[in-house]
């Protein structure tokens, strides 16, 4: 009933009690208790301050009531859903028992899509693109990567090797050319001892008349020794020195022919690389094993989907069978459906929001009669501002 109505009809009668029946709350279950509109500091007489007052009553009637309408709208949706609940538990029992089945089917798929949304994004979004473009020919690259790898290593300690021979052989042959060079001096050294002998014996024989030619023999015997020892030793050396170099030729080349496969398959690996966005075949397999976890988790999290939009549909279709309020929202909790502590918790949230509501209600409800009682007791007071306070109240909607 509106108030204009309201205040109208009880213009010059005695109050009347308009408050809805509430259940009885006990102390500790209210809110707060409603205070008195107060207005002993109100002159009534004066426009002014008797306009802003109506004015704040109305606007506090106002407020209560959009409250109500809309704590009320959601109380029956709450009564619903425990009547829904009731409906449930009082359907027959092989009819439960297809509820109950396929909402276990639901709750499992649901957990299973869960777990495997877990292992979601161990790869990028490009990384498994890309594997997915190249998913047939990843095993065999990834084989063939690993290969030349491994040979790629071997012919990078060839080289190494072969450059270690290679640094010996020029060792020998600094050696050689040093241990030449010391037996053409000791050439020039017997040459010039035999030579400085010979003509000490000369001289020995032009002033004594002395043998000189054992001396001679002698000196002439020990020269030749030195003379063939040395040339021996300096023709040995020239040998290895050819020998040096000729291996250290090989050694070139067998460098070149390794240095040669280690660039092919050194541009076979970075190729690769380059195809996969990788440094090296550790990082595929591990792309590659992390791809094969995602693509399996995406395709079971996929058919899941197909499945569960399947399996609530039924559902559903199975609570409109049994003309609940609400079918739809059980698909979103279907444990309650076959688990009784579930379905006693959400029993019990409802009862608790439906008592909340009451109070909200009860609340909002006294605030606006106490507001309506103010502006009827000013009007039945002071009859000469009626018209005026009526036309104060006319302006507000749905008060």
């Amino acid at each position: 009933m509106g108030v204009i109505k309201w205040l109208k009809s009880n213009f010059m009668k005695t109050k009347i009690d308009s408050q809805e029946a509430v259940p009885e709350l006990d102390e500790d279950d209210i809110i707060r208790e409603v205070e008195p509109i107060k207005r002993s500091t109100l002159n009534v007489r004066d426009q002014e301050q008797r306009d802003r007052y109506i004015k704040n009553c109305c606007e506090q009637m106002q407020e209560s009531i959009v409250e109500i309408d809309k704590a009320s709208m959601e109380y029956r949706l709450v009564t619903d859903y425990l009547k829904d609940i009731e409906e449930i538990e009082a359907a027959p029992g092989e009819y439960r028992a297809r509820i109950n089945k396929i909402a276990e089917r639901i709750t499992k798929l649901d957990h299973e899509s869960s777990l495997n949304r877990k292992s979601l994004g161990r790869i990028g979004e490009e990384e498994y693109n890309l594997l997915a473009r190249y998913e047939t020919e990843v095993s065999g690259d990834l084989e063939t990567i690993k290969k030349n790898e491994d040979f790629r290593e071997l012919v990078r300690g060839d080289l190494q090797r072969l450059e270690s021979e290679k640094a010996v052989y020029n060792y020998q042959k600094s050696e050689l050319r040093a241990s030449m060079k010391n037996i053409k001096n000791f050439l020039l050294v017997t040459i010039a001892a035999a030579s400085a002998a010979t003509a000490v014996l000369l001289v020995f024989y032009a002033a004594g008349g002395l043998d000189i030619r054992i001396g001679l023999i002698l000196m002439g015997a020990v020269a030749a020794l030195a003379l063939t020892g040395e040339y021996v030793a300096y023709s040995d050396a020239v040998r290895k020195l050819k020998y040096a170099d000729a291996y250290i030729a090989l050694l070139i080349n067998k460098q070149n022919t390794v240095k040669i496969r280690y660039v092919n398959v050194t541009n076979l690996i970075e190729y690769e690389y380059r195809k996969y966005h990788i440094n090296a075949s550790v990082e595929l397999e591990e792309y590659w094993s992390a791809y094969q976890e995602e693509k399996k988790a995406r395709e079971f999290i996929l058919r899941a989907n197909s499945e569960l939009a399947l399996e609530k549909s039924r559902l559903v279709q199975l609570m409109r069978d049994l003309h609940l309020k609400d079918p739809v929202i059980w698909a979103r909790q279907c444990e309650a459906l076959y688990n009784p502590k579930e379905m006693v918790e959400i029993r019990h949230d409802l009862n608790t929001r439906r008592q909340s509501l009451r109070k909200r209600i009860q609340y909002n409800t006294e605030n606006r009669d106490a507001s309506r009682e103010e502006i009827n007791d000013i009007v039945k007071n002071y009859p000469e501002y009626g018209q005026e306070v009526l036309g104060i109240v006319a302006s507000y909607n749905n008060v």
